[in-house]
């Protein structure tokens, strides 16, 4: 119930955490401001700096409070922007450690998003084989949290536990007092509202109480309580879950009182129900209403009562100023008092009555940053698709240049050198002629394939022919007679295309050919390419199995999401239509 929240929670704490004596003074002094919250200020502060004067280690520093500074005022397309910047000028600064743990940061960025559901699993995995080599047990157990999280979020219940069950290892070894707890509480949440196993999760409750009880907080005791309460309540025994409950309540809690109270209240009402205790019931939901209203004034509140500090301030000096005025003065500075008064409660009176306005503004804004934030991480993994394709291409030729200069010339060297013998060796018996005639054969097969492999050039898009001519050649070699039959059908290709565009429909056609193979169990399928009115429609159909269009699995190669994101990044759409059973078609429009 409350689970998902306390799991973030841990991870937020392991975020903002590298002040160091290493830092210029201005810097140090911005995040000591961050802490009192003044977020904007510092802000300011952090832009108009003068980057020219600073150390690499101090603009690494600098680009890393603005991240947390964006993080804080809801900026998160620009917290991204920093975090990635400020890992990268780290790494230039020699100081790998601090660069990984960013990666850190940048997952509870993306996980903490509710309409953002980016992978971020690539981040935690980076940062848990470095940490790995350089054997930080506290570090590769913070590494497993966070992988926790992540198949929490997907999921994947069991393999939270596993990750969970690591890192304690990994805390046990060191004896760290406060990871410990943490991944106590963790674990329990996940057995308690994953897992329905509320035994197991009392087992690790009662561990995490009992440091707790000797070095914690009086938050952490709350947490504590509620997740007991939780266990209880899904043992069905509702008098113990109230009993822990009031417990929690009554506790002088520091942080989150106000959400805390309300889920108290809530989680109450619940077990009171469940009891088929009606009156109790109303009493607690009464409560939490009451408490869910005064957490949606709290800002309203803050600002007036900002504006009434002011406005004593004010009124302090206007009675010393009335104490050393005469009579006449003393009028002026009353008239002024009034004033100012009336005019501070229109201001609040105005507050007031704008606030719910300006929730609704907010609440805008905060979706626009959050879609900000996406369509940068989209940029962001476009970009690592493209070095991956120059990558494979570059590997191609390479590959294709060793074959010719290396395998082909010792495969034509060892022709000659057989022939030559065959011509030496006389009065053969007709056996031997046969054996010589058959391996004169395979060596003149392999020497032609190598040499086809060889010549293929810009990733199997022949230079002199195209791109039709190798999407049939393609067809033809992987067809199978009685068993799959692929057919190429092209109209409007009277004109070769761009190079770059040509490979990228090769390897787009090749990756779903070889997925209508492996996965389809399709006896037919066709590929008709159209070129037409600067647009170019591809249509792969095939009479398989079928697929589930909800989930895109990533193969070997490209991958269905790969390409669609290819596809994307080219300006086009892709598209597909498939049910179980029924075969599968996929669409690609590109412009040209």
């Amino acid at each position: 119930m409350a689970g998902r929240f306390y799991i973030y929670l841990f991870l937020l704490l392991l975020s903002c955490q590298y002040s160091s004596a290493q830092y210029s003074r201005q810097l140090l002094l911005a995040e000591e401001y961050f802490d009192k919250n003044m977020h904007y200020t510092t802000l300011d502060m952090l832009e108009k700096m003068d980057v020219n004067k600073l150390s690499k280690a101090d603009k690494a520093f600098r680009s890393y409070l603005l991240a947390c500074g964006y993080t804080y005022v809801g900026h998160e397309d620009k917290a991204f922007e920093y975090y990635l910047k400020s890992k990268a000028q780290y790494k230039e600064a020699d100081s790998m450690d601090k660069a990984m743990d960013i990666n850190i940061d940048i997952a509870y960025l993306i996980s903490a998003q509710d309409y953002n559901k980016n992978n971020y699993l690539k981040y935690i995995e980076e940062y848990q084989q470095y940490v790995t080599k350089q054997k930080d047990t506290i570090k590769i157990a913070k590494g497993y949290c966070n992988m926790a999280v992540w198949m929490l979020d997907n999921n994947e219940n069991e393999r939270s536990r596993d990750y969970y069950l690591k890192a304690l290892k990994f805390a046990e070894e060191r004896n760290n007092i406060d990871l410990l707890a943490r991944i106590y509480h963790n674990v329990a949440v996940v057995y308690n509202e994953r897992l329905q196993k509320p035994d197991s999760a009392l087992y690790y409750l009662k561990k995490d109480r009992e440091i707790v009880n000797s070095s914690g907080t009086v938050d952490d005791l709350c947490s504590n309580y509620i997740n007991v309460a939780s266990s209880y309540h899904h043992k069905q025994d509702y008098d113990k879950a109230i009993e822990y409950l009031h417990l929690a309540e009554s506790l002088p809690i520091q942080k989150y009182t106000l959400r805390t109270k309300q889920y108290i209240y809530e989680f109450l009402a619940g077990n009171y129900q469940m009891k088929g205790d009606i009156k109790n019931a109303y009493k607690y939901l009464v409560l939490n209403k009451q408490f869910a209203d005064s957490l949606k004034s709290e800002e309203q509140n803050i600002a007036i009562n900002d504006i009434q500090t002011k406005y004593k301030t004010k009124e302090k000096e206007l009675e010393n100023q009335l104490l050393r005025s005469d009579n006449a003065t003393n009028r002026i500075l009353i008239y002024t008092f009034t004033g100012l008064l009336a005019a501070s409660l229109v201001i609040g009176f105005l507050v007031f009555k704008n606030a719910k306005r300006k929730e609704k503004i907010l609440k805008q804004e905060k979706l626009i940053e959050q879609q900000k934030l996406e369509k940068a991480l989209k940029e962001y993994e476009l970009q690592s698709i493209d070095l991956m394709l120059e990558g494979q291409e570059k590997e191609r030729q390479r590959i294709a240049n060793d074959l010719h200069d290396n395998l082909g010339s010792m495969l034509a060297a060892l022709k000659l050198n057989f022939e030559n013998l065959k011509i030496r060796k006389n009065e053969l018996r007709e056996e031997e002629n046969r054996l010589y005639q058959k391996t004169d054969e395979l060596i003149e097969e392999a020497y032609q394939k190598v040499r086809r492999m060889a010549h293929a050039k810009n990733a199997g898009v022949f230079a002199s022919e195209g791109i039709i001519p190798a999407l049939k050649k393609l067809a033809e070699k992987i067809s199978v007679p009685g068993k799959l039959s692929i057919e190429v059908n092209a109209f409007g290709f009277d004109e070769r295309l761009e190079n770059k565009m040509e490979i990228a429909i090769f390897r787009m056609v090749q990756e779903l050919s070889t997925n209508i193979i492996k996965h389809s169990g399709a006896t037919e399928a066709s590929v008709q390419l159209t070129n037409h009115d600067d647009n170019i429609n591809i249509i792969i159909e095939d009479n398989g199995v079928g697929m589930d269009t909800n989930i895109i699995g990533k193969a070997d190669g490209m991958g269905l999401d790969s390409i669609k994101k290819k596809t994307e990044q080219l300006g086009g759409t892709f598209t597909i239509d498939s049910k179980k059973g029924k075969g599968t078609t996929i669409i690609i429009d590109l412009p040209i």
